[in-house]
C-alpha cells in the first residue's frame, strides 16, 4: 500500500512540476513580448520613423505563402493549426503584389528584382497579372533574375510561368521545372463505402454537377471530362504559349516537354539539366553558386562574396510607395467573399456568412457609402450561408444604391449565388465561375450496424418521425429531399435568370453545375464585362454618379485584446513537428468535413470540381 501511495504521489509531484514550468513559462514570454512592444514603442517615439533607402538595392522579391484578394487577420489558434505547425499560413495580397512589381519597373534606383516565387501558391488567374507584371519589368529595362528553390520540388505551373518571363532563369541543380499542365484527379470511394457498409445517399440537380461522384462512382464521368477538358485546355494553350514566347522557344515545346519528362527523365536522372537542354532554363546552380554570381554582378557594402547582394523586402518597398488617398465624402464599400462560404466567422480559407452579413449591414447603414462591390473569389459553400449574404445585399440595395460584383480567380457555385443581387457582374478573362448546381450527402449507417449484428427499432407518434438516419432511407424520404434539392436548384437557376435579364430556360442549358472561364462566361451572358476590380469600382462610381470617392474595405473587426493576441502569436511564431502526411491531411480535409457534415445536413452549392493542381 505504501509503494501505490508512493508512486501516486510521484506522479502528482510530476504533474504539478510541468504545470508550474508550462504556466511560467508561458507567463515569461508574454512579459517579454509585452515588455518589448512597450520599449519599442518608447525606442520609436523617440527616433522617428526610419527613411528606407533603396538606392543600388535588389528588389528581394520571394513571397513565401499563398495569394489572396484580401488577407483574414485572426486571433483564432485551434489544435489543427498546432497539429500541423502551428502558425497561420503567410498571405499575400495581389494587389500588394503588384504594385511592387509595377513601381520597380520605372524605379531607376533599384538595380534589380530577384524573383523567387517557387513557393508561392495561388490560382491562375493571379498567376497570368504576376506574370504580366514580371514582364512589364523586364521589358521596361530593368533586369529580372528568377531562381525556383529545390523545397517545393522547383518549378511548378504558375511559379515557371511567372519566372519564364524574367531576363534569365536559374534553377537549384536539385530542382527541376514541373510545368506538365492542369491535372485533377479525385478518390472515388464507392466502393470503399459498400466495403466499410457505409451508405452515402446523393441527391444532385444539375448534369455536370460532379462534386458528389466520388460518392456514387468509382470513375470520373464523361459529362465531367468534358466540362473539365473544355475548361482547362484553352487555359493551358494560353499558359503554354506566354511561356514559350517570353523564353523564345519555338510552338509546341512546353507541351512535348510534359509529354516526354518522364522518359527524358528517366534516361538523364539530372533534371534540372534536361529543362536547360531544351532551353527551359539559362544557369544550373548550387546555392552557394547564386550567391557567388550574384556577388560578381551586385557586390554588397561589406564586399563579403558569401552574402546575398543588398536588398529591400517586399513589404519594405510597399511601405515607399506614395499611396495617393484621395479625399472625399463618398465612400464604395468592398465587401470580400473570400473562401468556403459557411455560416460563422470570416477566417483563412472561410467566408464566413456572421462576419460578411455584418459587414454588409454597416456598410447599409452608412450613409457616406454610395455604391458596394462585392469581390468574390470563393468556390461556392452551403446554399444557406449563401442565401444570408444575398439577403443582406438585398437589404443596402433597397436603399437605391448600386451593386456592382467582381470575381476573382474563382467565383462558382455559392460564389455565384452571392452575385445575383448585383446591377452588373466583372470577372477577369481566367476567372473560374459558373457550377450553377446544388447538391446534398446524407449518410446512413443500416449497412454497418446489420452487418455489426445492430438492430434499431422503436415507435413513433407521426409517420414523419418514424425514419432514423440509422436505418436504410426510405423511398419516400428520398423523394422529399430530392424535391427540395430540385427545388433549391430552381432557385439559384431562377435567380441567376432574374439577374441576367434570361428566361429560365435559358439559363438551363449554360447551368447544370458546369464551369466556365470568364471570358466564355461573358458571351454566354453570365457576366456583364471583363476586367478586374479597378474597373468593377470605376462602373460602381458611374452608376452611383459620383466622379471623385474613396474605397472603403470592410474586415473583420478584432477587439484590442484580439488584436494584441494575434501580434504575440505571430511573434512567438512557436512550431510543433509534426508528420507531413498529417499535415496534408490537414490542410485539405476540415473544409470538406465541415461541408459534408451529417449533422449540418445542409444543402450545398460548392465546386468541388473547381480545386486544381
Amino acid at each position: 500500500m505504501t509503494d501505490k501511495k508512493s508512486i501516486w504521489n510521484r506522479a502528482s509531484d510530476f504533474l504539478a512540476l510541468t504545470r508550474k514550468i508550462f504556466i511560467n513559462g508561458v507567463t515569461a514570454i508574454v512579459l517579454v513580448v509585452i515588455t518589448f512592444s512597450i520599449l519599442g514603442g518608447f525606442a520609436s517615439s523617440f527616433s522617428g520613423e526610419e527613411k528606407i533607402d533603396t538606392t543600388d538595392k535588389v528588389l528581394w522579391f520571394k513571397p513565401i505563402g499563398v495569394v489572396v484578394d484580401s488577407g483574414v487577420n485572426s486571433s483564432d489558434i485551434s489544435l489543427d493549426q498546432i497539429i500541423s505547425g502551428g502558425g497561420q499560413v503567410e498571405q499575400h495580397e495581389l494587389q500588394d503584389l503588384l504594385d511592387v512589381l509595377n513601381t520597380a519597373a520605372t524605379d531607376d534606383n533599384l538595380s534589380a528584382v530577384y524573383l523567387n516565387v517557387s513557393e508561392l501558391g495561388m490560382y491562375w488567374s493571379s498567376a497570368f497579372k504576376l506574370a504580366d507584371a514580371v514582364r512589364n519589368v523586364k521589358d521596361s529595362g530593368k533586369r529580372v533574375i528568377a531562381y525556383a528553390s529545390p523545397v517545393s520540388g522547383g518549378y511548378t505551373n504558375s511559379s515557371y510561368l511567372i519566372s519564364s518571363q524574367a531576363n534569365e532563369v536559374f534553377i537549384n541543380k536539385y530542382g527541376a521545372v514541373q510545368a506538365f499542365g492542369f491535372s485533377r484527379k479525385r478518390e472515388y470511394m464507392i466502393d470503399f463505402y459498400e466495403n466499410v457498409k457505409l451508405n452515402f445517399n446523393v441527391f444532385t440537380a444539375g448534369d455536370f454537377k460532379s462534386g458528389p461522384e466520388p460518392y456514387t462512382r468509382n470513375s470520373m464521368s464523361d459529362a465531367d471530362k468534358l466540362a473539365w477538358n473544355e475548361f482547362a485546355d484553352p487555359m493551358w494553350k494560353k499558359m503554354t504559349t506566354i511561356m514559350e514566347t517570353a523564353r523564345g522557344l519555338p510552338e509546341g515545346t512546353i507541351q512535348s516537354y510534359g509529354d516526354n519528362a518522364i522518359q527524358m527523365m528517366a534516361e538523364n536522372a539530372e533534371y534540372a539539366e534536361v529543362a536547360k537542354n531544351i532551353g527551359l532554363v539559362d544557369h544550373i546552380v548550387t546555392v552557394e553558386e547564386l550567391k557567388s554570381w550574384m556577388f560578381e554582378e551586385y557586390p554588397n557594402d561589406e564586399d563579403d562574396k558569401y552574402s546575398y547582394p543588398d536588398s529591400i523586402s517586399i513589404y519594405d518597398y510597399l511601405s515607399t510607395l506614395d499611396k495617393k488617398e484621395t479625399k472625399s465624402s463618398n465612400n464604395i464599400a468592398i465587401i470580400n467573399v473570400e473562401g468556403a462560404i459557411m455560416t460563422g466567422e470570416v477566417s483563412y480559407g472561410v467566408a464566413g456568412s456572421d462576419t460578411i452579413v455584418k459587414n454588409i449591414q454597416d456598410a447599409t447603414e452608412d450613409k457616406s457609402v454610395k455604391a458596394l462591390v462585392l469581390r468574390v473569389n470563393s468556390p461556392g459553400g452551403g446554399v444557406y450561408a449563401s442565401e444570408l449574404i444575398t439577403n443582406a445585399l438585398n437589404e443596402f440595395k433597397d436603399t437605391g444604391r448600386p451593386i456592382v460584383s467582381s470575381m476573382g480567380d474563382i467565383a462558382a457555385s455559392g460564389g455565384v449565388w452571392v452575385t445575383t443581387s448585383s446591377d452588373e457582374i466583372w470577372a477577369e478573362n481566367d476567372t473560374l465561375t459558373g457550377s450553377i448546381g446544388v447538391y446534398g450527402i446524407v449518410p446512413t449507417l443500416d449497412g454497418l450496424y446489420d452487418w455489426a449484428g445492430i438492430t434499431v427499432d422503436g415507435i413513433s407518434s407521426t409517420k414523419a418521425a418514424e425514419w432514423d438516419p440509422r436505418l436504410e432511407m426510405p423511398t419516400d424520404v428520398k423523394a422529399m429531399i430530392q424535391a427540395s434539392i430540385d427545388n433549391t436548384y430552381f432557385k439559384f437557376v431562377s435567380k441567376v435568370a432574374n439577374n441576367r435579364g434570361m428566361s429560365y430556360e435559358d439559363v438551363l442549358p449554360i447551368a447544370g453545375g458546369r464551369i466556365w472561364a470568364g471570358n466564355k462566361a461573358l458571351e454566354l451572358g453570365l457576366v456583364d464585362a471583363i476586367g478586374g476590380l479597378d474597373e468593377a469600382l470605376s462602373s460602381a462610381a458611374e452608376m452611383a454618379d459620383i466622379t471623385d470617392y474613396q474605397v472603403k474595405t470592410y474586415k473583420q473587426e478584432m477587439d484590442p485584446f484580439e488584436l494584441f493576441l494575434s501580434e504575440l502569436l505571430e511573434n512567438i511564431d512557436f512550431k510543433i513537428s509534426s508528420d507531413p502526411r498529417i499535415e496534408f491531411l490537414n490542410s485539405v480535409l476540415p473544409k470538406h468535413i465541415k461541408l459534408i457534415n451529417p449533422n449540418e445536413k445542409s444543402v450545398l452549392a460548392y465546386c468541388f470540381e473547381c480545386d486544381l493542381e
